[in-house]
């Protein structure tokens, strides 16, 4: 009962932290088990729940034994069907026994046809790369396959989490299933040895895993793509006819990116250190003045520049109230969640599932006190109550909108500025922006022409 109601909160919780939450293949998460379903851990506990909200069976979870305090949060986590792994850089040496133990629930639960879900990278880091994948997860699935002479029917699915940033509110997740990956494939190399089938299992898993996430292999290279992303991305989406809110064409789009670094990387790093070189120089003169990339993509003519500023100064002028309204009644429970969680860990990694899961109390909390305020002080009641806190959450979704807005004013500011007060620096950026495109664009073209033509992802780059 427990983890039904949390499960609920928590996918009406997933709907309004994150903008835009995307699944591509999410069939592939309705099979009936016995089930491990594996996935990259970029984000502490929001993976978890990003992942098990998409799917209607009860899942265990293999989490670290660490989580197991004694008191409320072991008994809590027992309660929401996970299981400790004692690691050795936690326990040493005497979690084996306590492992095996593990394990042999893990079996029973699989051979049950229950659902297990797994991180097999161990530890969670806020980075958009695989780190190396622990052989626990093949293990069991082998296990489990083993005990029952490999007629289980036991599949591992692949699930890639991908974040658009993941510590900040109302960012995007881009979940990307893959196929499964049938453990009675390996029966025979398990026949052979255990040992090595455990560890093809696992590159398998990695393969899988690398295929669904943004993998960049250094900190260097995923700065890079981040910069050609911001400068680039836009102008490929544009000449492919995408949507633009078009999450797995953009997932394939980075692919591409990464891929053509790597290939320059390899053969002209040169090239690739004058490119960083540039593309760090204009996005810190955008920086400097005010501007993010995308402002730059289509540059507004001055009378569009000037009808733009009257449009967003109306909007904002009869908008204000609203927004007064809005602001009065969401700031402090919008606020609690950011300052308790930071107060509770320097983690960064945690910061997004705990802002999340307070929100689903301060806000809830909050417009109840509202409401018993406004009915005990001002005698609200009936219908004018209900229309009273229903419009609490919905001003709370246009403070945010209001201030992207006022954003948008800035913006056009900044260019009115540029247009009559600063034109040189106005030009200075265009003629960066435009040999940093034709720079793009000359790489783009060597790149697509030294790989066949079939292969979708250069297609795409």
């Amino acid at each position: 009962m427990l983890y039904f109601l949390l499960k609920t909160l928590f996918q009406i919780a997933l709907r309004v932290f994150f903008r835009r939450f995307t699944v591509n293949n999410r069939h592939l998460l309705f099979s009936e088990g016995p089930l491990i379903v594996v996935s990259n851990h970029p984000n502490t506990l929001m993976d978890p729940v990003v992942t098990a909200s998409l799917m209607k069976q009860n899942i265990y979870f293999l989490a670290k034994s660490s989580f197991f305090k004694p008191g409320i949060q072991g008994w809590l986590f027992h309660k929401l069907f996970m299981i400790p792994v004692y690691r050795r850089e936690d326990v040493g040496d005497s979690g084996s026994a306590q492992n095996d133990a593990t394990f042999a629930k893990c079996y029973e639960f699989l051979g049950k046809g229950g659902t297990l879900m797994v991180f097999p990278e161990g530890n969670s880091f806020m980075q958009r790369r695989l780190r190396p994948l622990k052989t626990g997860t093949a293990r069991i699935g082998l296990g489990a396959e083993a005990q029952h002479n490999f007629n289980l029917g036991l599949r591992i699915i692949p699930v890639g989490v991908n974040y658009s940033d993941p510590s900040r509110f109302r960012s995007d997740v881009f979940v990307n299933v893959g196929e499964p990956i049938y453990v009675k494939d390996f029966q025979d190399a398990f026949a052979q040895d255990p040992f090595k089938a455990a560890h093809a299992l696992t590159d398998e898993i990695k393969d899988r895993l690398e295929a669904l996430v943004i993998h960049t292999e250094s900190d260097e290279e995923d700065a890079l793509a981040r910069q050609v992303e911001a400068v680039y991305q836009d102008t490929l989406v544009k000449e492919l006819d995408l949507a633009k809110s078009e999450p797995k064409e953009r997932f394939l789009i980075t692919k591409g990116i990464l891929q053509s670094i790597k290939y320059f990387e390899a053969r002209q790093p040169e090239r690739v250190h004058h490119l960083r070189a540039e593309l760090q120089d204009y996005l810190q003169h955008l920086n400097s003045i005010g501007l993010v990339p995308q402002a730059m993509r289509e540059v507004p003519k001055r009378h569009e520049v000037a009808w733009g500023t009257v449009q967003t100064i109306v909007y904002l002028v009869l908008g204000f109230p609203v927004y007064l309204f809005g602001v009065i009644h969401n700031y402090l429970p919008y606020l609690l969640p950011a300052k308790i969680a930071r107060a509770l860990t320097k983690d960064i990694e945690f910061h997004a599932p705990m802002m999340m899961t307070i929100g689903m109390f301060t806000f809830p909390i909050f417009y109840a006190l509202i409401g018993w305020a406004v009915h005990a002080w001002l005698g609200l009641s009936g219908w004018a109550l209900v229309g009273y806190l229903v419009a609490l959450p919905v001003t709370g979704f246009f403070v945010l909108h209001y201030w992207h807005r006022i954003q948008v004013a800035r913006r056009h500011w900044i260019f009115f500025s540029l247009f009559y007060r600063r034109s040189t620096v106005l030009h200075s950026l265009l003629e960066q922006r435009n040999r940093l495109m034709a720079a793009l664009e000359q790489a783009r073209d060597e790149f697509m022409a030294s790989f066949p033509e079939n292969n979708p992802e250069t297609k795409i780059a």
